[in-house]
C-alpha cells in the first residue's frame, strides 16, 4: 500500500511539473541535464527558496547544493518513469490534480495581495460602532462586608461598633488564614446579594460601584491595591469593609492604533463573503440535485484500528477539500504553493 501511494504522489507531482501553469519555468543555464531531465539554475533556486530559512542556510556550499540537487534529480527521474507507465491517467492522480486546481482557483480569485485598501471612513465607522472593544475604563473586583445602617437611624452607632469588631477580627486572622475575609462575610455581612458569594461584588467600574453602594465605597475601593483591605467605610446607606481581589486596567486604544487591526478584520470578512457568494452562484449554475435515497444507502466503513493514517509522501501537495482529506482553502488563509518537488529537504550530513 505504501509503495502505491509513493508512486501516485510522484506521478501527480510530475504532471504538475509538466503543466505550463505550475512550477517555475525552465529558464537560465542548466545545472543538471540528461535524457529527458533538465534542471535549470532558476528552477533549482525556486525549489530551494521554498524551504524554510533555517533549511536554506544548510545549502551555502557547493557540496550541500549538490545534495539538494541530487534530491531533485531523484524526483525527476522517478516522475519521468511514472509518466512512462501511464500513471498520469490514474484516477487518484487526476483527483490530486483536481484538488490543486481548486486551491489555485481560490488563491487566484480571493488572495490578491494588491487589493485596494479599505477607505478610512469605513474603518472609522467600524471603530465608532465597536468603541467598547477599544476604550474601557478601569474596573476593580472587590469583596465586601455590608452593615445595613443608613445615616440617622438608631442602629448606626451599634453597627459601627460591630463593623469595627469585624475589621479587627479580619486583620488579626488574615495573616494566617487566607479565608478570613470570606468567613467574616458569612458571619457579619447583611447584604443578601453578595453574602452567598463570599461578598464578591464582581468587576465593576467606579461609576457602577457608586451607583450600587455609594460614592464613599467606590472611592475607597479605587484607592486600594489588589489584596488590600479597607477600614470601616461610612456610607450614606450603611457601613462597609472591602477587600480588593482583582484589577483590570483602563484601555484606551485610539483609532490610529487599531486601524491596521480593523482593516485586516474587515478585509477577511469581505473576502469570506465574496467567497460564499461566489460558491453559491457556482452551485446555482451547476443545478446540483441530491438523491437522498442513494445517499442514505451508502455504507460507511468502520475506522481501522491504526486510525487510518495515510503514509506521508514528500512531493504530495498538501491539499484541503471537504470530503477529500481536509478543510477547503478559504479566502485570506495563506495556502501552501503547490510544488512539483519534495517539500522536505535532504538531511544534512
Amino acid at each position: 500500500m505504501l509503495r502505491r501511494y509513493v508512486v501516485l504522489g510522484l506521478a501527480a507531482s510530475a504532471i504538475a511539473a509538466c503543466s505550463p501553469q505550475s512550477g517555475p519555468r525552465k529558464t537560465g543555464p542548466a545545472v543538471a541535464k540528461g535524457n529527458g531531465v533538465t534542471i535549470t539554475a532558476d528552477e533549482f533556486k525556486a525549489r530551494l527558496d521554498e524551504q524554510s530559512p533555517f533549511i536554506r542556510a544548510r545549502y551555502s556550499t557547493l557540496e550541500r547544493k549538490k545534495e539538494f540537487l541530487d534530491s531533485l534529480i531523484r524526483f525527476e527521474v522517478l516522475a519521468r518513469e511514472a509518466e512512462k507507465q501511464g500513471l498520469a491517467n490514474d484516477p487518484d492522480v487526476q483527483l490530486t490534480l483536481k484538488k490543486i486546481m481548486v486551491q489555485k482557483l481560490v488563491q487566484k480569485r480571493f488572495q490578491d495581495q494588491n487589493a485596494a485598501p479599505l477607505p478610512d471612513a469605513e474603518l472609522q465607522a467600524y471603530y465608532d460602532q465597536h468603541r467598547d472593544d477599544y476604550v474601557k475604563p478601569k474596573r476593580v473586583r472587590a469583596s465586601a462586608i455590608v452593615f445595613n445602617a443608613p445615616e440617622g437611624t438608631p442602629d448606626r452607632a451599634k453597627k459601627t461598633d460591630l463593623a469595627k469588631k469585624a475589621l479587627a477580627k479580619v486583620k488579626a486572622e488574615e495573616k494566617t488564614n487566607a479565608m478570613a475575609f470570606a468567613q467574616a462575610v458569612g458571619e457579619f455581612s447583611e447584604d443578601g446579594a453578595s453574602k452567598p458569594m463570599a461578598g464578591d461584588l464582581a468587576f465593576k467600574t467606579q461609576a457602577e460601584l457608586e451607583q450600587a453602594y455609594g460614592k464613599e465605597l467606590a472611592s475607597a475601593v479605587f484607592t486600594l491595591k489588589a489584596g488590600e483591605t479597607s477600614g470601616v467605610i461610612q456610607g450614606k446607606q450603611g457601613l462597609y469593609i472591602v477587600k480588593v481581589t482583582g484589577q483590570q486596567e483602563e484601555m484606551n486604544r485610539t483609532f490610529d492604533q487599531v486601524k491596521p487591526q480593523i482593516s485586516a478584520r474587515l478585509s477577511r470578512e469581505k473576502k469570506t463573503k465574496e467567497f460564499d457568494d461566489y460558491l453559491k452562484k457556482l452551485r446555482a449554475d451547476a443545478n446540483v440535485q441530491i438523491d437522498e435515497k442513494v445517499l442514505d444507502g451508502v455504507q460507511i466503513a468502520p475506522a481501522p484500528a491504526d486510525g487510518g493514517m495515510m503514509p506521508g509522501m514528500p512531493g504530495m501537495p498538501g491539499m484541503g477539500h471537504p470530503g477529500m482529506g481536509g478543510p477547503m482553502v478559504m479566502p485570506n488563509a495563506p495556502a501552501g504553493r503547490p510544488t512539483a518537488t519534495p517539500t522536505r529537504a535532504p538531511a544534512a550530513k
